[in-house]
Order: C-alpha cells, then sequence, then structure tokens
C-alpha cells in the first residue's frame, strides 16, 4: 500500500545554536544560500576544502574554506573544551550538540585490539540537522491504534531518506492527544528526541542508554505503552526486543535496507520477523519535490508470502 504525505514548510532553515561554533563568513554565506535552497539537512565541513550543503534540492557547494586548525577548533567548542569528556562518542564517529544535532566525525583512527581508541587528524564534520514534522507519521499511527498494542512497526530506508523525522512525529503523536499512550523513547545517541517540545506529552526518554537495556528498562519499569528506537540491527538488541514484546510492549523502530526481502533476510530481523515483533513494515522513499515523502506499508502476513515466493524461486536462498 502506497501513501503520499507533503510535509509543511519549515519556518527555521538554520539552527541559531550554530552560530556559537562556525565561523561567521561560513554562518553568512550558509544563511544566504539556504533561503533560496529550502531545508537545510547537513552542513559538511573538510579540512583545505570547500564547504558544502545537503538540501532538499540536493548537494550544493559553497565558496568557504576552513583549515585544519579551524576545524579543530570547531570541534573542541562543540565540546565545551574538552574533547575527552566526549571521547566515547568521538571514537564512535559523532558528537551530539543541544537540539538533538549530530555531528559526524571523520578523521585517523588510533587502533588498539581492534577498537579505536582516539581520533586524529580530522578532515571533515558532518553537521546533521535534526527535523521536525509533528503532522507526519498518521498512517503508523494508525497501524499501532489497530494493533491494539499486540505488535509493533518497523520503519525501513537506505541512510538519510528520513526515519528518525517519522520516528520524531509519531512518538509525539503517540503521546499526546485524549487517546495518548505512555511511550517511551530509547534515544542512544541523544539526538532522536532532544529539545523537541515534549509539553504535555506522555513521553518519557531514556538517554545514552545501549538500545538493549534501555529497552528492558522501558518494559520493566516504565509500563510503557509503546517503545521507540532508532536504527535496530545487531543480535543483542534482538533479544532483547523479544524480551520485551513477550511482555506485551509493543515497539516502533527503524532500520536501514533498500527493500523488504533485503531487510528481512537479515539474522536479526529475520529472528524478530519470526517471533512477530513487527505487525507491519513499512519503506519510506522521499520524492523528488523533496518534501513528500511515499510510505509503502507490507503487513507481516504478506512479508511471509514474500519471503516463502522468493524462496521457491530461489531454492536455497
Amino acid at each position: 500500500m502506497g501513501i503520499t504525505i507533503v510535509n509543511p514548510a519549515v519556518s527555521e532553515l538554520y539552527p541559531a545554536i550554530l552560530d556559537r561554533f562556525l565561523p561567521r563568513e561560513l554562518t553568512e554565506e550558509i544563511k544566504r544560500v539556504a533561503c533560496g535552497c529550502g531545508r537545510i539537512e547537513e552542513i559538511r565541513l573538510r579540512r583545505e576544502r570547500v564547504a558544502s550543503l545537503t538540501t532538499e534540492q540536493g548537494n550544493l557547494f559553497l565558496s568557504t574554506v576552513l583549515g585544519g586548525e579551524q576545524i579543530n577548533r570547531i570541534l573542541s567548542d562543540m565540546c565545551d573544551r574538552s574533547l575527552y569528556a566526549h571521547s566515547g562518542t568521538i571514537n564512535n564517529g559523532y558528537i551530539t550538540l543541544s537540539g538533538g544535532i549530530r555531528v559526524g566525525i571523520c578523521g585517523r583512527a588510533a587502533i588498539e585490539s581492534g577498537k579505536v581508541m582516539g581520533v586524529y587528524d580530522v578532515s571533515a564534520l558532518n553537521i546533521r540537522i535534526p527535523s521536525v514534522f509533528r503532522s507526519l507519521g498518521e498512517p503508523i499511527c494508525r497501524l499501532l491504534r489497530e494493533m491494539k498494542g499486540s505488535r509493533g512497526v518497523l520503519i525501513y530506508s537506505p541512510p538519510g531518506v528520513g526515519k528518525t523525522t517519522l520516528l520524531r512525529s509519531v512518538a509525539y503523536k503517540m503521546s499526546t492527544g485524549r487517546d495518548a499512550w505512555r511511550v517511551a523513547v530509547i534515544d542512544s545517541r541523544c539526538e532522536l528526541m532532544v529539545g523537541q517540545g515534549m509539553e504535555g506529552a506522555a513521553l518519557d526518554v531514556l538517554s545514552g542508554y545501549p538500545k538493549g537495556i534501555g529497552i528492558e528498562i522501558a518494559a520493566r519499569t516504565m509500563n510503557a505503552q509503546l517503545m521507540v528506537c532508532d536504527e535496530i540491527g545487531d543480535r543483542e538488541e534482538a533479544t532483547a526486543i523479544v524480551y520485551a514484546q513477550n511482555c506485551g510492549v509493543p515497539l516502533l523502530a527503524s532500520a536501514h535496507g533498500d527493500n523488504i526481502l533485503g531487510l528481512l533476510r537479515r539474522g536479526s530481523i529475520m529472528k524478530l520477523h519470526n517471533a512477530r515483533v513487527f505487525g507491519a513494515y513499512v519503506g519510506i522513499e522521499r520524492m523528488r519535490s523533496g518534501g513528500e515523502y511515499r510510505y509503502s506499508i507490507t503487513k507481516a502476513e504478506e512479508a511471509d508470502v514474500l519471503l516463502q515466493n522468493s524462496r521457491s524461486a530461489y531454492p536455497g536462498s
């Protein structure tokens, strides 16, 4: 089933908090360019190369070039002048700013026993601007309410399409209004619901918890009616999710995937499918106009048929 939704206009194209970290000449150019390109999704800073924007209209190159010292100073300021305090997430490739802004970090890794122990010679920063579209997600809300908490929903798409934006909207919509549910958000990277204005919402956020631990807490001690988390995929998480499902708490989650069959063939997702954790899988696609999304909904029973047909067509797959 396909549904097309048009996002409303976004009034703030550029978060004011970035003025604290970025050089004035860069912020002025960004604001000038943003007026004609719509919503900014990413600001990419590369050492000794031109900065660029990812917008609804595509990739736009700026004229501003930042040197290595400027990149280092920006990162230091974003970390409140304490890189050590943020070393755990830096080693995982990112930091999170106020308002849920995630900054990806690219550089040279120091490896010890197969683990990243430090990042040096930072060559690029990718500032990802979170989106809040509270009018989105009504089809997902309907699915969850129709299933009456018996099963959850898994949203999938390639990276950068809008899964996190959709999760935010659905979490807010499900936790507000006359028929509000108690919603627990497991926000492992402290970016999913930070600064999203949760006044009047029956919504609790477990920030910084590993997904598996956060899911168990949400199910066991928070008495949630719906759990929400971003980017599931490993086997430890799958075990915790099945536990929560057995406790009667449905999960709204996202995962990377190009298509439904490719998604279901992943071991951890197949485990969840066989456990009947999800009643529906929702693929999302951004339309060319930039402000529209198409939702492809596959019920769990339909997914069973697709898997069976695939196995019949390709025995041994």
